[in-house]
């Protein structure tokens, strides 16, 4: 080594005055920015607003076991490790929910922010605290109170509120409920649906809306029979733009926001005693969005999965049941054009008069661009936000029309007892009280799978689902036609719930899963139920061959990555008339694909791509066509996405007309589309992956993306902070994978499982088994920021339980009045 410093200068005057000097100062950012604001999660701490001493135990894995004398200071502890753990992830949230990331982040984040402001997620959670028994308000006042318990100690703060100059604010219980609204919102999107359908039937034949939305109903009928014009429909079309805009910044909401849960009867297993498996689909982020954590107090006895921000475990465990829940999937957003006064336009039609908007000024503060100490500040922007009747004016986001559209949505109702149904749901110990619990629940709108120590199991649907007047509120409707109300809530008994199935067990994946002749519309945008019948497809597979089922066939079942919704398409592409080596080689891949979306399977990558270039050559003339403005033509190619692959398949059985491309005068086939959709697969193939077709693994070119906010923004940060990782999986496998292709990357997955959990009652001890998605520290230099990806990547498991080992115990006494412990 050092010959070479004496055969080449450069090279060591390179490494004493560059390299080791970078290398200190990188040591150096590192310790004083990083590590210093890790936690100290062993010894002792004095603090306020408890009543007793508190334990706060950490396993090998960061899991914290909570154990105090009453229930209030478990919900203070679940505040105080909350905040040790994900202050910056507490910080962004309350930020989300208020509408605030513009005073950080800058100019970036307004339309977010003007957005948040107009729905009027803060307000609505004010509201909603009013309808709390004391109880459940005390839990939340106690949770805010150990967050600001943690930040009284004055300890270093996350890496990320130096880097914007900001210090967190007092929690508060309100911000709280603030963010259980936006988890409503992360399950509920009909409105962006509704847009869809509508710029479909407004640019394409009825017969071509019905490929895409079989049950849409004509957008004349439904706008009060005066249709709506074309500054109207371009209205709508920026509003479903900043909906795109919303997903994909903040990971909230998105089209396949889904869940697989299922349980199963002790009279199907091997101990004799019911297994639940819960594995939710979310918006996938570096903090996850959930938290593992086991609560004893004076009654709560709760383990399992909180979200940051709550106090309470929502999917998970006490003594007597367990529960998991799925997205409904139901409809519970409506849009209403509002007819406006000529002479008055502050005023608006309802029921025959004229009533004036509510109306407030918002004031957003917006901070110069990062790095904002080298920028000039920026002007406060100010908007007015306008309300009527049916809720807030969503179209005032968008400059420069005239027509109001306002939002209807569950969620934003005065009387939202949504965390009054999952504080008592904790507190649950049989069927009757679990339903009792449930009856409360308001939005988003669910489906929860139950067991009990006494070998019942049941799912049941909850949450508040419309009863409209008329049609089925899939297209925007006249606000001026009271015809097109709301009649009221379906009530909660008559929601879907089974009870002890005959067949012993239940399944849920998003699919439809009402009873024939079931008398109330729930939706019309249900998954498909390919995942579904796959799960009971695996549990069929082992009941045939005689076994009884084991927490471990659970575990197996949640990393199988079979889709069942290829295999139509799949049939059809295994019998193409192929031309040339490189298509015939890809063919015989194919051939030999049994419909495996594992990551080192090459018949996936080819499936795959050659089924979404075949969307595109099929679809992407006529959906493009109808608009000569490029954003616009975006939203009307996504509409292909849609399409089933089953849906595909029978459009090339019938050789129909979408195959002929309208911008050339030859006539072309379905056939020829398939031909031509092989040759650009192998073009971008050999672009991504190389020449050699053994190569193609799906895993080489299919990532699971864990995005930080902000700093995948930002260049060089986002290698440190943000996590990716080969990954197998597609859309329809119980092992879901929602990927979008990205030209220079491949196929990144951005939705998917937020966390795994399988737990079995039994009195000699339950089995409580977990993984989540990254780690439970949101701090980078944590060890446990990203200890769990490549495992949940691989469909391991840890247990949960109050028996591990602790690593790290803290132990939290009272400081009286007097300041004396």
């Amino acid at each position: 080594m050092l010959e070479i410093f004496k055969k080449s200068p450069l090279i060591s005057r390179a490494v004493v005055f560059l390299i080791l000097p970078l290398a200190f100062l990188c040591h150096f950012i590192y310790s004083n920015f990083f590590t210093d604001a890790l936690p100290e999660l062993q010894g002792g701490q004095k603090v306020e607003g408890i009543q007793a001493k508190i334990s706060l135990e950490r396993d090998e894995n960061g899991v914290v076991y909570i154990e105090a004398s009453t229930d209030t200071d478990v919900y203070f502890a679940m505040g105080y490790a909350h905040a040790q753990d994900r202050l910056w992830q507490l910080e962004l949230q309350r930020r989300i929910s208020q509408g605030r990331l513009s005073e950080i982040f800058g100019r970036a984040f307004v339309d977010q922010d003007i957005w948040i402001r107009t729905l009027g997620i803060y307000p609505a959670a004010e509201k909603a605290q009013a309808h709390l028994s004391g109880p459940a308000i005390a839990s939340l006042e106690a949770y805010a109170a150990g967050i600001n318990a943690w930040l009284n100690t004055n300890q270093a703060l996350p890496v990320e509120f130096s880097s914007f100059g900001i210090k967190p604010e007092p929690w508060r219980s309100i911000d709280s409920l603030a963010w259980t609204k936006i988890f409503a919102m992360n399950l509920a999107g009909n409105y962006g649906a509704e847009i869809q359908r509508f710029i479909a039937s407004q640019h394409l034949t009825s017969e071509q809306v019905k490929v895409f939305f079989p049950e849409a109903e004509p957008v004349a009928q439904l706008a009060g029979g005066k249709g709506i014009d074309a500054k109207t429909s371009d209205i709508l079309t920026d509003l479903l733009a900043l909906n795109h805009k919303f997903e994909d910044g903040l990971k909230i909401g998105g089209r396949f926001v889904g869940s697989n849960a299922w349980v199963v009867s002790g009279k199907l297993t091997e101990s004799g005693r019911p297994i639940l498996a819960n594995d939710p689909h979310l918006g996938l982020q570096i903090p996850s969005l959930w938290y593992a954590v086991s609560q004893q107090g004076d009654t709560v006895s709760a383990a399992g999965m909180s979200l940051v921000g709550l106090p309470l475990v929502i999917f998970g465990k006490n003594e007597h049941i367990a529960w998991g829940g799925t997205n409904m999937m139901a409809d519970v957003q409506d849009l209403y054009l509002e007819q406006l006064n000529p002479l008055e336009p502050a005023k608006y039609q309802h029921k025959g008069q004229w009533r004036a908007f509510e109306t407030r000024t918002e004031t957003i503060l917006v901070q110069a661009d990062f790095p904002a100490g080298l920028r000039a500040p920026l002007e406060p922007v100010e908007v007015q936000v306008r309300r009527s009747v049916h809720g807030p004016i969503i179209s005032d986001v968008v400059e420069g029309f005239e027509q109001p559209v306002a939002l209807r949505w569950t969620a934003l109702a005065d009387e939202d007892t949504t965390y009054e149904s999952f504080y008592r749901l904790n507190f649950a110990r049989n069927w009757n009280e679990f339903k009792s619990a449930v009856s409360l629940h308001v939005a988003p709108a669910l489906n929860l799978l139950y067991a009990d120590q006494d070998n019942n199991i049941g799912m049941i649907g909850v949450g508040k689902i419309p009863i409209r007047q008329k049609g089925k509120g899939n297209m925007p409707v006249s606000g001026a036609d009271e015809s097109f109300g709301w009649a009221g809530y379906i009530a909660p008994q008559e929601l879907p719930q089974t009870y002890n199935p005959e067949r012993g067990y239940l399944i849920n994946a998003n699919n439809n899963n009402m009873t024939p002749g079931y008398r109330h519309f729930i939706s019309q945008d249900f998954a498909l139920p390919a995942r579904a019948e796959r799960i009971g497809q695996l549990l069929q597979h082992y009941l045939d061959k005689g076994d009884k089922l084991t927490v471990e066939d659970m575990q197996i079942m949640q990393a199988d990555v079979k889709d069942l919704s290829s295999s139509k398409l799949l049939a059809r592409l295994k019998n193409a008339g192929v031309s040339g080596e490189r298509q015939q080689q890809a063919l015989e891949i194919l051939k030999r694909w049994d419909g495996q979306a594992a990551k080192d399977s090459v018949g996936a990558s080819i499936y795959y791509g050659w089924a979404r270039h075949l969307r595109n050559r099929i679809f992407a003339d006529e959906l493009t066509a109808f608009w000569n403005q490029n954003d616009h033509a975006r939203y009307l190619t996504s509409i292909s996405g849609r399409l089933s692959a089953d849906r595909l398949e029978a459009l090339l059985a019938e050789d129909s007309r979408w195959c002929d491309n309208i911008d050339t005068k030859v006539r072309e086939t379905c056939a020829d589309e398939i031909g031509m959709a092989l040759s650009d697969l192998l073009e971008e193939m050999t672009r991504l992956a190389g020449a050699d077709l053994q190569n193609w693994h799906w895993g080489d070119i299919h990532h699971t993306l864990y995005a930080h906010t902000p700093f995948s923004e930002i260049k060089l940060l986002d290698t440190l902070f943000e996590r990716r990782i080969s990954s197998g999986g597609a859309a329809n496998t119980v092992n879901a994978a929602a990927s979008s292709f990205d030209e220079t990357e491949g196929y990144l997955k951005t939705f998917g499982a937020g966390f795994r959990q399988i737990m079995q009652l039994q009195p000699s001890g339950d089995i409580h088994v977990f993984m989540n998605s990254t780690g439970q520290s949101g701090q980078v230099a944590s060890p446990h920021y990203d200890d769990m990806v490549e495992k949940f990547r691989n469909v391991e498991f840890i247990p949960l339980a109050p028996q591990n080992k602790a690593v790290a115990s803290l132990l939290l006494t009272p400081i009286d009045k007097a300041g004396t412990p």
